[in-house]
């Protein structure tokens, strides 16, 4: 009896140590981002009475890497950090999603640790998404999806736990004035880009413009949605895009590799007459700035800011509507908006918080 009583006591010992260790240790624990809330509630109410409006923005953030670059954006106090995809590197060949909750895990805990203090709000790109460079024929999105909602804290009644996808829309009230941020999603219906025949040549490195009109950037719902927010009356429209919009020149992922995509949203802000529409991208491993006057003379504005600590790729390349050169180092970017003045700073920032290049945003929205 003594000995089936310690036998018994060892086993409740052990079981009661792994449950103890096994909840505080983020290695054993893929489970930690679905608890530890640091993301929500999210509160704008500082914006209240206010006459301007900071939102910084960044890609391509290694969970197991450090994050120097956020003492940098802390410093700047945004009203709203935007996380622009690859905000974690999660992705497996086969589809396992073990490693992305693994990294979401991890990620999640260095979150709570650098103890932002503003609102962050999120879309994703193909390696939070689950697979380099994916599109709409990935096989776990919907899997997928549901760690980005348990991750960044989706509550259960936000409209895009209702359809696919994980386009959204915000609008900001500054002093009377509309601030519109569109957020598109680049993963969940895009159709099959092009492979270069040519792999590391200069401008089609891995892929080139595709042919076939039957592929899709957005997929016909998202399109659909797009074109009503778009219609909705705005002072300042913001469009995010994971992938790069205007870039030119590159044989890497972006619209370009879709042209009759990319042409339709430029015949869409010509048909709605907007014009100094401004897109964030990320995903390149490199800032830069480009700009591009539409058929009807509307102009159209990105800023891309990649990598905040991820692998960088040294060199230049080709950049038709780039102003001035890219930046391959650790880099944020940051947008001013001053709605008493009318006025709109997109800006590259580097991990000190220097800005590296910059573009004003014309007056007339």
């Amino acid at each position: 009896m003594t000995l089936v009583y310690n036998e018994s006591r060892w086993i409740l010992l052990y079981l009661v140590t792994i449950l103890f260790f096994g909840c505080h240790t983020n290695e054993n624990n893929e489970n930690t981002f679905k608890s530890l809330k640091v993301f929500s509630p999210r509160n704008y109410d500082h914006l209240k009475d206010r006459s301007f409006m900071k939102i910084g923005f960044g890609s391509c953030l290694d969970q197991k890497k450090p994050l120097p670059i956020f003492d940098a954006i802390k410093a700047v106090e945004p009203d709203l950090f935007i996380m622009l995809g690859d905000n974690v590197y999660g992705d497996t060949h086969d589809g396992d999603l073990t490693e992305m909750s693994k990294a979401y895990d991890r990620q999640k805990t260095n979150f709570h640790e650098l103890e932002l203090g503003f609102p962050v709000e999120a879309i994703w790109d193909d390696h939070d998404y689950g697979l380099n460079d994916a599109g709409g024929n990935y096989a776990h999105k919907v899997a997928s999806e549901q760690l980005f909602f348990d991750f960044w804290e989706i509550s259960n009644d936000d409209a895009r736990r209702t359809r696919p996808g994980l386009y959204r829309e915000q609008r900001f009230s500054i002093n009377g004035n509309i601030i519109q941020i569109i957020y598109l999603d680049m993963r969940y219906f895009r159709g099959k880009l092009t492979s270069t025949d040519e792999k590391g040549a200069e401008g089609k490195e891995r892929y080139v413009p595709s042919t076939d009109t039957t592929q899709t950037m957005l997929g016909k719902v998202q399109w659909v949605w797009l074109k009503g927010k778009l219609g909705i009356e705005a002072d300042y429209r913001l469009i995010i895009s994971s992938i790069q919009f205007l870039a030119m020149g590159h044989g890497w992922e972006c619209w370009q590799m879709m042209p009759h995509e990319r042409k339709r949203m430029i015949d869409l802000i010509d048909s709605l007459s907007i014009n100094n529409i401004l897109f964030i991208s990320g995903d390149r491993h490199r800032g830069g700035l480009y700009q591009f006057t539409t058929p009807h003379g509307n102009t159209i504005h990105e800023i891309t800011s990649s990598p905040l600590n991820a692998t960088t790729f040294p060199g230049e390349e080709n950049g038709v509507l780039r102003k001035g050169g890219t930046y391959t180092n650790h880099n944020f970017g940051m947008i001013k908006i001053d709605v008493s003045q009318n006025l709109v700073k997109a800006e590259l920032l580097d991990q000190e918080g220097q800005i590296i290049n910059y573009l004003m945003v014309g007056s007339e929205f």
